[in-house]
C-alpha cells in the first residue's frame, strides 16, 4: 500500500496540504503520514538534564498533534484513522526521512512556507530534501481549485530520460481520475527538435493507450512566455519534473517554472526521483 508522507510546518499552506491529503485518502485508498518538524530547544534554557529535555519534548509533540487536531476540524476533514498517523519530530527532518520512508512513498510538501518549507527548490532546506531523498515529492502552492489532478503535463528531455518506474507509480497511485497527459519539451535550437520529437514520441508508445495525449515543443527564445501564457488557462493540470533534468538543475529554468508557473499560476508540481 502506498503512504502519502504529508510534511506540515501549520503555515498558511496546511490547509491545501490537509485537503488534498484527505482526497487522495478517500479517492485512491492511501495511507497517510502526517510529520511535522518542531522547532528546536533554545540552547539558552537552563535545562540541567535529559529527563527535562524529554519532559520538554514530549510536551511539544502534544501541543503538536492539538495543532493537527484543530487544522482538521476547521477544514471539515476526516481522515480515515486506521489509515493515519501523525508524527511530531525533533531530530533533523532529512536525517529522520532518511530512516522513515519506505519505498514507495510518496512526500507531499508545501512551495513556499516558513521553517524548513520557506522558499522551496530555491536554495532552502525543502530543496536539500529534494536533493537527498530519492523519492516521488508532489510539492504545492498555497491555494489550488482542485486536489485530483486530471492532467499530466510532463516535462521530458531527451538528453535526460524520464525515470518511468517512478513515472509508472505515479500512475498507478493516481492514474484512475487522469484523462489527458501532455509530453512537454523546450528545445535550444531547430537541430535538437527531430530527437526530441522522437523521444516524446517514444513515451507516448509506453505510456500506452489508456490516455488522450498532447505533444508540446518548445523552443527556448519563445518558450517562457508561451508556456505560461498556456497554464495560465489550464485549472487542473499537475506539472511533472524529473530530478536532475535542465528544468531543476539550470537556475533559470528553476525559478521560471517555480515562482512563475507554480507561485502565480497555483500549479502543483511532481518531481521525480533519479533512476536507480
Amino acid at each position: 500500500m502506498n503512504r502519502l508522507v504529508v510534511l506540515l510546518d501549520f503555515s498558511p499552506y496546511t490547509p491545501t496540504q490537509l485537503r488534498l491529503a484527505c482526497s487522495w485518502q478517500e479517492i485512491f485508498n492511501l495511507d497517510l503520514v502526517f510529520v511535522h518538524k518542531m522547532d528546536g530547544i533554545a540552547p539558552t534554557l537552563p535545562i540541567s538534564n535529559k529527563k527535562e529535555i524529554d519532559e520538554i519534548i514530549e510536551f511539544n509533540k502534544k501541543e503538536s498533534k492539538t495543532k493537527f487536531l484543530k487544522y482538521l476540524q476547521e477544514g471539515a476533514l476526516s481522515p480515515d484513522s486506521n489509515k493515519t498517523s501523525f508524527e511530531a519530530v525533533s531530530s533533523q527532518l532529512a536525517h529522520f526521512l532518511e530512516g522513515f520512508l519506505k519505498p514507495n512513498d510518496i512526500v507531499l510538501l508545501g512551495l513556499k512556507g516558513t521553517r524548513f518549507l520557506k522558499k522551496i527548490l530555491i536554495g532552502s532546506t525543502a530543496s536539500t530534501l529534494i536533493n537527498q531523498l530519492n523519492h516521488i515529492v508532489i510539492a504545492l502552492p498555497r491555494t489550488i481549485d482542485y486536489t485530483v489532478p486530471k492532467k499530466l503535463v510532463l516535462s521530458c528531455q531527451e538528453k535526460h530520460p524520464v525515470n518511468e518506474v517512478a513515472l509508472d507509480a505515479i500512475l498507478k497511485a493516481v492514474g484512475q481520475e487522469i484523462k489527458e497527459i501532455e509530453l512537454l519539451t523546450i528545445i535550444e535550437d531547430q537541430k535538437e527538435l527531430e530527437p526530441s520529437n522522437k523521444y516524446l514520441e517514444q513515451m507516448r508508445s509506453k505510456l500506452g493507450e489508456g490516455y488522450k495525449y498532447k505533444i508540446s515543443i518548445y523552443e527556448n527564445k519563445d518558450a517562457f512566455g508561451e508556456i505560461k501564457k498556456r497554464f495560465s488557462q489550464c485549472l487542473d493540470d499537475f506539472i511533472v519534473l524529473q530530478k536532475g533534468s535542465r528544468n531543476l538543475d539550470d537556475k533559470l529554468f528553476r525559478r521560471f517554472f517555480i515562482n512563475d508557473l507554480i507561485h502565480d499560476g497555483n500549479t502543483p508540481l511532481i518531481i521525480l526521483p533519479t533512476s536507480d
